[in-house]
């Protein structure tokens, strides 16, 4: 027989992602494609109390005091469960991506809203087909995690299972008052959750907390260890454990460390993708591609100077960069170009897709056109774009075309102080040079200060 694993309950665990990220990627574009609804914050505090119910073995004790609450979110096994045994959720929040989750959940409620992770199984969605079904994303700080964050859609940060996530989504919803029901982090002497599972696993471990054995595994324990990291992001909630187990026991011993920012609650733990272009003006931009064949032709005039900084990144760096076009527009930078490159313009068709971070980022006669209440969400998409390096040139004076409500195409005009005030609050801007009304910037990704890396 095997010697047991003991785990060192104050040590963090190696533990992997379930499904490769590729295949979770793709459940996440098809996810956006299905589903319509949307989750959506509250902005207001909630002053009602909610029970956030997981599937640990401990619910099969604590149970009956869930009647005691009006708002109710279960997750994973307990939908099911709590069904069995009279009561019915408000919300159900699933996130694990792979497709037992469907024996998990039961048969779905018509009085529940499914609020369902676009990272979940194709399989969970066939089995909510007709039910209330509002889709949210897990934050993914991968440069690749944002590309596939829709524009306009929600994102929810929180740990690594869904009861942690079911906690955020709570303070997501203006909850600050969270009860918790089934988080235990271990398993029962009988068995792993409050109910059959059927995705048991093979082996366990142990580990002590305060002289008491607990039966886990490294995922379990990780996670449990996890709990109070995500508390301390949400400054204003309380969270209040029912039961006996793991978690339970080290709630007892939690002290909330302050964040390093206290924002409004759900940018505690969500966040938004901006829309970087408006609708009306992305339109005005297609009409004018469309009408002037001389708008957006300009890209092919640098070609010499992108080529020369691909050789000098070359040199430096021992291998060819990756070069974006930030803001394209007909893509003639592209066409002088004698290698390929990737390109980025939201008013051009097939080219709108949120563009990867590559190592030299193109941005020509662009940010002069951005509209002013959306620049500082432009630059900073420019800022997650630039690894290395940055050339920038900006129109600082009015332009000789117009849009087709009048409007100077033109939408910022101002000086090099003005520009350099706001590109160094996202770059570190190695070179800037007036020439005629144009502005050319050489900028590298942004140091922090001193005061900065200590906040």
């Amino acid at each position: 027989m095997a010697e047991q694993m003991v785990l060192d309950a104050d040590k963090p665990q190696a533990v992997v992602y379930c499904v490769p990220l590729w295949l979770r990627d793709e459940q996440i574009k098809l996810a956006i494609a299905r589903v319509k609804g949307r989750i959506a914050p509250h902005h207001e505090p909630r002053a009602e109390p909610v029970a956030v119910v997981g599937f640990g073995p401990s619910l099969r004790q604590t149970w009956e005091q869930v009647k005691d609450f009006r708002y109710i979110i279960s997750c994973s096994g307990s939908h099911k469960f709590l069904l069995e045994h009279g009561i019915v959720p408000t919300w159900h929040v699933e996130v694990d991506p792979r497709p037992h989750k469907v024996a998990l959940i039961g048969a779905p409620h018509p009085d529940v809203e499914y609020l369902i992770a676009s990272a979940c199984h194709p399989k969970v969605f066939d089995h909510l087909e007709g039910m209330n079904v509002k889709l949210w994303h897990i934050f993914d700080a991968r440069d690749e995690g944002m590309r596939l964050l829709p524009p306009g859609e929600w994102a929810i940060t929180g740990g690594s299972d869904v009861g942690m996530r079911a906690m955020s989504i709570a303070a997501f919803l203006g909850f600050r008052d969270l009860h918790i029901f089934g988080m235990d982090g271990c398993f029962a002497a009988d068995d792993s959750h409050a109910d059959a599972h059927p995705n048991m696993p093979k082996q366990y471990a142990i580990t002590h907390y305060e002289g008491v054995e607990y039966r886990t595994t490294p995922a379990l324990l990780e996670c449990a260890r996890q709990v109070w990291h995500e508390l301390d992001q949400m400054s204003k909630v309380k969270a209040t454990f029912y039961g006996e187990g793991l978690v339970q026991a080290m709630a007892k011993h939690y002290r909330r460390k302050k964040p390093q920012q206290v924002p409004k609650i759900e940018h505690l733990v969500g966040v938004m993708k901006e829309e970087l272009i408006s609708a009306d003006y992305r339109r005005l931009n297609q009409r004018l591609h469309h009408d002037n064949l001389a708008f957006g032709v300009g890209g092919g005039k640098h070609a010499e100077k992108v080529q020369k900084l691909v050789e000098m990144l070359a040199k430096q760096y021992g291998a060819p960069p990756s070069v974006l076009d930030y803001g394209c527009g007909k893509g003639y930078l592209a066409k002088a170009l004698p290698f390929p490159i990737w390109e980025y313009d939201p008013a051009i068709p097939g080219k709108e897709e949120t563009p990867r971070a590559a190592d030299l980022v193109i941005c020509t006669d662009v940010l002069e056109h951005i509209e002013p209440d959306r620049l500082f969400m432009v630059l900073a998409d420019l800022r997650r774009c630039v690894l290395k390096v940055g050339y920038f040139t900006i129109n600082t004076k009015r332009a000789k075309k117009e849009y087709a409500n009048g409007q100077n195409t033109h939408l910022i005009q101002e000086g090099a102080g003005w520009w350099r005030g706001r590109l160094e609050q996202f770059f570190s801007v190695a070179w800037m040079q007036m020439v005629n009304s144009h502005l050319h910037v050489v900028v590298g990704p942004r140091i922090p200060t001193k005061k900065e890396m200590t906040v």
